[in-house]
C-alpha cells in the first residue's frame, strides 16, 4: 500500500452532528410519549453544539499527534456540510414540533405591532371626570361587551337599574385648555339592546397624533340583573368585584393584570404581560399569561392556569386542576381532583390532605416536593433522572432513580417525573 493511500482523512464534525441528530430524536420520542415539552430545553443548551464540535477537535488532534510512521497520520478536514445539514434537520424538527410555542409567540409580536401604533397616555398629567352614562337595560338585555383601547375596567354590582359607567380621563403631555379639549372630545360609544357594547373613543394628541388619553372605567351593572361579559382592552387591567354572569366570561388585555373576586360564571381569559390573582369563583376558571404570576384561591370549578415566565399558586380548588409555567415555581394546596401540574424550570410544591383523583406531575429542572396524607387509597410512581429520592412512607419502595407503591387500594394514580431531587413526604 502507498504511503499516499495511508494519509486517510477525517472529517471533524461527524460525530457532534451524529450526537446532535440523535439528541433530536430522543428528546421528540420522549416528549410523544410522555406528554411532555422537552423539546424547549434545546433553547437553552444549543450552545452545547460548538462546545462539543470543539472537543471533538482537539480530541482528534490529540491522537494524531501520537507517535505515527511518518506520511500515515490521518488528515482533518472540518465538515461544515454534515454540522451544517444536521443542525437544518434539527432546527426543522423543532419548528415541526413546537409550532403552538411559535405561534404563540407570533401572536405576541402581532400584538406588539398592533399596540406599536399606539401611544398610550399615563395615568398622571391631568385629570378629568365624565359625567355618568347611564345604559338602559332592556327585558331581553343578556351580554355585555366592553371595548377599550388604554384603561383599566372595573365592573361591580349595584343597588340600580340600569348600567352605569363613569370613565376617569387622564391627559398626560398637556395642561390647561389642551387638556380639557382632548378630555371633551373624548367619550363613550354606548350601543343598547339585547346586546350592550361599550367603547372607548379617546382623542389621539401628541407629536405623534397618536396618543391615546387614559380612560379607566368604573361599570356598575344592576345586582338583579345577570350579563354574559365580553370585556377587551389593549392596556390596561380588567377587575371583576362581585359579579354574576348568566354562564361565560371572556377577558382580555395586552398589557395589565386580571383580578377576580366573588365572581360567578365560566371564565376565559388571557393577558399578554401582567399577574392573575382569582379567589371565590363560582365556575370553570381558564387563564393565561405571557408573563406575570399567577394565583387563585377557593374556585368551584374546574381551574387551569398557564404561564410562560412567573410563578403559580393554587389553593382549594373545588374540581380538577392543570397547571404549567415554563419558567417558574408551582405550588398547590388542597388538590381536591385530578391535578396536573408542570413546570419546565421550577420547583414544584404539591400538599392535599387527600388525594381524590388522578396526578401527573412534570418538572425538567428543579425540585418536586409532595406532601400526601397518610390514609387514602391512591399509588405512587416516581422517578428522578438526576436526583436524589427521599420519602418517610413505608409502603413506597426506592429502587435506584424510581419511587412506586401504594397506599390503601392503590385506586387513583399519583405519576411523578423530574430531573432533580424528589421528596415524598407524609402531610
Amino acid at each position: 500500500m502507498s504511503r499516499q493511500g495511508d494519509r486517510r482523512e477525517r472529517r471533524v464534525g461527524r460525530f457532534t452532528a451524529s450526537f446532535l441528530l440523535a439528541g433530536v430524536g430522543v428528546i421528540l420520542f420522549r416528549d410523544w410519549l410522555k406528554g411532555t415539552d422537552d423539546m424547549l430545553l434545546l433553547l437553552k443548551w444549543w450552545p452545547a453544539v460548538p462546545v462539543i464540535w470543539g472537543v471533538e477537535y482537539l480530541l482528534g488532534c490529540m491522537l494524531a499527534r501520537r507517535p505515527r510512521r511518518a506520511g500515515t497520520g490521518p488528515r482533518f478536514r472540518l465538515d461544515l456540510r454534515g454540522l451544517l445539514l444536521a443542525i437544518v434537520l434539527g432546527a426543522s424538527v423543532f419548528i415541526v414540533s413546537e409550532q403552538e410555542h411559535y405561534l404563540h409567540l407570533w401572536n405576541k409580536v402581532s400584538l406588539n405591532l398592533t399596540a406599536a401604533a399606539v401611544d398610550y397616555g399615563e395615568a398622571k398629567g391631568s385629570k378629568f371626570q365624565k359625567p355618568v352614562v347611564t345604559v338602559p337595560v332592556e327585558l331581553q338585555s343578556a351580554k355585555l361587551t366592553v371595548d377599550a383601547i388604554n384603561g383599566d375596567i372595573v365592573v361591580h354590582r349595584s343597588p340600580i337599574d340600569d348600567i352605569e359607567v363613569t370613565a376617569t380621563v387622564w391627559v398626560d403631555q398637556l395642561d390647561g385648555a389642551r387638556a380639557e379639549a382632548v378630555s371633551d372630545q373624548s367619550f363613550i360609544e354606548v350601543t343598547e339592546g339585547a346586546a350592550i357594547k361599550l367603547s372607548t373613543k379617546g382623542k389621539a394628541y401628541g407629536e405623534s397624533g397618536k396618543r391615546q388619553p387614559r380612560m379607566d372605567l368604573d361599570i356598575a351593572v344592576p345586582d338583579s340583573r345577570r350579563f354574559n361579559l365580553d370585556i377587551t382592552t389593549m392596556n390596561g387591567g380588567i377587575t371583576l368585584q362581585n359579579t354574576e354572569a348568566i354562564q361565560d366570561i371572556h377577558l382580555e388585555t395586552g398589557n395589565g393584570p386580571i383580578i377576580l373576586h366573588k365572581v360567578f360564571g365560566n371564565i376565559v381569559g388571557k393577558t399578554h404581560n401582567g399577574e392573575v390573582r382569582v379567589r371565590e369563583i363560582q365556575g370553570d376558571v381558564d387563564l393565561s399569561t405571557s408573563g406575570g404570576d399567577m394565583q387563585a384561591w377557593d374556585v368551584a370549578g374546574r381551574l387551569k392556569l398557564s404561564t410562560a415566565v412567573g410563578n403559580i399558586r393554587a389553593q382549594r380548588s373545588g374540581a380538577d386542576i392543570d397547571v404549567s409555567t415554563k419558567n417558574g415555581n408551582v405550588e398547590v394546596n388542597e388538590a381536591r381532583s385530578a391535578l396536573n401540574a408542570q413546570s419546565l424550570n421550577g420547583i414544584i410544591d404539591i400538599r392535599s390532605p387527600y388525594v381524590q383523583g388522578d396526578w401527573d406531575i412534570y418538572s425538567a429542572a428543579g425540585d418536586i416536593h409532595l406532601f400526601l396524607p397518610a390514609e387514602g387509597n391512591y399509588s405512587i410512581k416516581g422517578s428522578s433522572g438526576y436526583g436524589d429520592i427521599v420519602t418517610d412512607f413505608t409502603e413506597l419502595d426506592i429502587d435506584k432513580k424510581t419511587v412506586s407503591g401504594k397506599v390503601g387500594t392503590g385506586e387513583f394514580k399519583v405519576n411523578v417525573e423530574g430531573n432533580s431531587n424528589l421528596n415524598v413526604r407524609k402531610n
